[in-house]
């Protein structure tokens, strides 16, 4: 048996992972917005505020601060229009698979994690010390002060990032650490998408900075790439093998690393490469990198979420046409999206959507895996339209449209069963606990 002491950041999110059944966070906000849900009573106290609540922090620092030298961000993923940052804990889902299947027990009272798997508590004693890490990385201003680095901030162009400048006048902005790449920990990635994103490249020619860390110093060794070389390709990961001292992409490419003294010396400096500037797209860098195929993974945990907050309430416990609802999971099948489990045991499939008319646009009427499916939508409800949208594929595909509708009418929560020969909507029984 395996006691390992966690971060408060880290066992918070932990606890809100398991609580929501969420293995992935768009981004701070995201997982900020839960935090403020599930555990609003957290204070943290500092000595310019009294009574700081830091889950209630709309800024930049607080809780958002801590949990973005948390997570590793995963990748890029389309979320409706948008493309987006989404993040996890580790670089996989084996910690949060683990604590979900309960090989892992979180104890409150103390901030600890118990396992009897020794992997297990390598992984979560990793988590825990690249924290550490990332944090000591992002206060950058503290780095300075010791006086042995020939940098400075520029408080006025760059006021909340980490960049720098030296006296020859290049302009560097220190990459944080996303995760290692192998057991060993010989091996490092890091984001590089505070670097592209915004308009940083319009304000100036910014080349990223790279810190090595070792087991006693976050900062024990810095290393640069010049932006020329990573323009062509613009990787949002790099993967840096500090033995061998090579720096790659998951393409392959391959980036020179040059120590700070050569780049203050030979790099290009903060009024250059303007064509290249210019021409710079950050959306065009987003669409390159997305992942389309995780896409319906994040879209199905982000109508979860909106299923939670406005349906339930933040609760997970609700009746529904007699039956006690004891669990509601995010289903891992290409089938619906989440499974009731009632308190007799048996379940209910339930598919998610914004739009009562997006059911059918994803063609759920015409897979199996749909069979007997309830239906929930975030779009306000308006039973004729409904009647006149599920109606006309009833026929043809019988069980595989629902006859259960969960909605919100008004504000108000409620659940209908279809009466398709009458053109009419039934109220389903429901009830909230403390409602």
């Amino acid at each position: 048996m395996y006691e390992i002491k966690l971060p408060k950041v880290l066992f918070l999110t932990l606890v809100i992972a398991r609580h929501f059944h969420k293995k992935h966070f768009i981004n701070t906000n995201d997982l900020a917005d839960l935090a403020n849900e599930f555990a609003n009573n957290l204070v943290r106290l500092r000595k310019d505020k009294k009574d700081y609540k830091y889950l209630e922090d709309t800024n930049f620092g607080g809780l958002r601060g801590n949990f973005s030298t948390l997570l590793t961000l995963r990748g890029l993923v389309k979320r409706g229009s948008r493309i987006v940052s989404y993040y996890g804990i580790g670089r996989d889902d084996r910690i949060l698979n683990a604590l979900l299947k309960g090989d892992i027990v979180l104890k409150p009272d103390d901030f600890t994690a118990h396992t009897a798997n020794e992997k297990l508590k390598d992984l979560l004693e990793t988590e825990a010390k690249l924290l550490t890490i990332r944090e000591t990385q992002a206060h950058i201003k503290q780095r300075l002060e010791r006086g042995d680095l020939p940098l400075e901030r520029d408080h006025t162009n760059f006021p909340k990032e980490s960049v720098v400048v030296s006296p020859s006048g290049q302009y560097f902005l220190r990459v944080l650490v996303n995760n290692y790449v192998n057991q060993g920990k010989k091996t490092i990635e890091y984001n590089l998408v505070n670097l592209w994103s915004g308009s940083k490249f319009k304000k100036k020619n910014i080349h990223p900075l790279f810190v090595i860390p070792s087991e006693s110093d976050s900062w024990s060794k810095i290393y640069v790439i010049k932006n020329e070389d990573l323009f062509p390709h613009k990787p949002i990961l790099l993967k840096l093998d500090t033995e061998r001292m090579i720096c790659t992409d998951k393409s392959g490419n391959t980036y020179q690393l040059y120590s700070l003294e050569e780049a203050i010396q030979t790099f290009s400096k903060q009024d250059e490469n303007i064509p290249q500037r210019l021409s710079y797209d950050w959306d065009a860098v987003k669409t390159q990198n997305c992942e389309s195929e995780a896409q319906e993974r994040e879209v199905k945990e982000d109508e979860f979420s909106i299923f939670l907050e406005k349906f339930l309430n933040w609760g997970k416990s609700f009746s529904i046409d007699g039956k006690d609802v004891a669990d509601i999971k995010v289903s891992s099948s290409g089938g619906p999206d989440v499974r009731l489990t009632f308190s007799g045991g048996t379940t209910q499939p339930l598919e998610l959507e914004h739009n009562w008319k997006n059911y059918l646009d994803h063609d759920h009427q015409s897979n199996h895996a749909f069979s007997n499916c309830w239906v929930f939508a975030e779009e306000n409800w308006d039973a004729q339209k409904v009647m006149r949208l599920f109606k006309t594929v009833k026929a043809e595909h019988n069980n595989r449209v629902p006859d259960v509708f969960l909605c919100l009418e008004g504000g108000q929560r409620r659940a209908y069963r279809a009466n398709w020969e009458e053109e009419t909507f039934e109220d389903v029984q429901l009830s909230f606990p403390n409602s």
